[in-house]
């Protein structure tokens, strides 16, 4: 058994690179070919396609001053070939605050490249791609929110970050996967609402049962969605026939019953960090169930044998962003790939977002 992953991206050919000679090209294939540790799906020829576009992203990055943050789950390619920092939701929207470049080209979906403009309005932030949405995201609005508060006056809104700057600009805090439960617990009062995401709302309320009522609403991330615990309690019992003592890492995105089969539940960071440290004390045998870029990671940043088991699910959402998106947006950034919000909107957004950093570091 192991882990089925989606084949290497080509460029579409859209955007044309430098011309660079064919030793340039072969050493930087090299060291993508090093970087990214997987040699049957990035092999040594497709590195030298995407060669060209790594190289000039770097020298535009260096001319430009450009900060260039991306999320997990984007390709190899743009993680270990041309970001500058690599990470989940709270991570990045701490870099996006703290960084002192004044130009951020964030290689991710949309609400992320807003969170980043929330949080550093004065800069340019670049979306390289402007139909890259998020199905969580889409789930709720900023009138879903206001209905809410109007029907449970008084009552917290925690808003997980996955969301529209102008739902984060209706609520009283957001949160992210690694510090969700520390803050809804710290809420004021016995009663909050958790918006959009159902499943990680589930969890809060088994989490917070008898401390706690959580109200939740229906939204879901549609990759997190496919996992069931039926499916995941197959795979290990066809580990245990095997002899494989598996170890299960899941992302709190998925259902109730998909945690419940789970050894380890956390958000991209930890289940990365988790699976690098079961290595190192030989358990080398992991599930990951979430999105497909944190296997990529996993395998690129540890030194140990590990046999990942299973599959994983691919976001199109994350994965529309190639490298040719970046470089265009880096060489001529058109309106749509500049992230514009309305000025109260950020101010109020940036509020739910400043209770965040102040929560998470108490």
């Amino acid at each position: 058994m192991s882990m089925d992953l989606p084949v290497a991206p080509n460029p579409r050919g859209n955007v044309i690179p430098k011309v660079y000679s064919e030793y340039v090209i072969e050493k930087e294939a090299l060291r993508l070919t090093e970087v990214i540790k997987q040699p049957k799906r990035w092999t040594f020829e497709h590195c030298k396609t995407i060669a060209p576009y790594t190289l000039e992203i770097n020298e535009l990055k260096k001319d430009k001053d450009v900060y260039l943050i991306a999320h997990s789950y984007q390709t190899p390619d743009i993680v270990y070939g041309v970001a500058d920092e690599v990470s989940d939701s709270y991570s990045l929207s701490k870099s996006a605050r703290d960084a002192e470049q004044q130009i951020i080209l964030f290689s991710s979906v949309r609400f992320m490249a807003e969170t980043a403009k929330i949080l550093s309005p004065s800069k340019l932030v670049l979306h390289p791609s402007p139909e890259a949405g998020c199905s969580l995201s889409e789930s709720i609005t900023a009138q879903d929110v206001r209905d809410l508060k109007e029907k449970y006056p008084g009552v917290p809104v925690a808003c997980y970050i996955n969301t529209t700057a102008e739902v984060k600009a209706e609520v009283d805090v957001c949160v992210t996967s690694s510090n969700y439960l520390k803050i809804c617990e710290n809420l004021p009062g016995d009663k909050l609402i958790f918006v959009p995401d159902r499943f990680m709302g589930e969890h809060l309320q088994n989490s917070l049962q008898g401390k706690k009522e959580v109200i939740i609403y229906d939204g879901e991330c549609e990759v997190h969605a496919l996992f069931t615990g039926e499916k995941v309690l197959s795979w290990k019992e066809r580990a245990s026939e095997a002899g494989i003592n598996l170890q299960v890492l899941s992302h709190p995105e998925c259902a109730a019953d998909v945690l419940e089969e789970s050894d380890i539940i956390g958000s991209s960071e930890v289940l990365i960090k988790e699976s690098i440290r079961l290595g190192k004390e030989g358990f080398n045998n992991i599930m990951l169930i979430t999105e497909c870029g944190t296997a990529d990671r996993v395998m690129a940043e540890t030194k140990d044998e590990l046999n990942i088991i299973g599959t994983c699910v691919m976001c199109r959402h994350m994965k529309t962003t190639l490298l040719e998106d970046i470089l265009q947006a880096l060489r001529e950034p058109s309106s749509e790939q500049i992230i514009e919000l309305d000025k109260e909107v950020i101010e109020k957004a940036k509020s739910s977002l400043d209770e965040m950093f102040r929560y998470a570091e108490l």
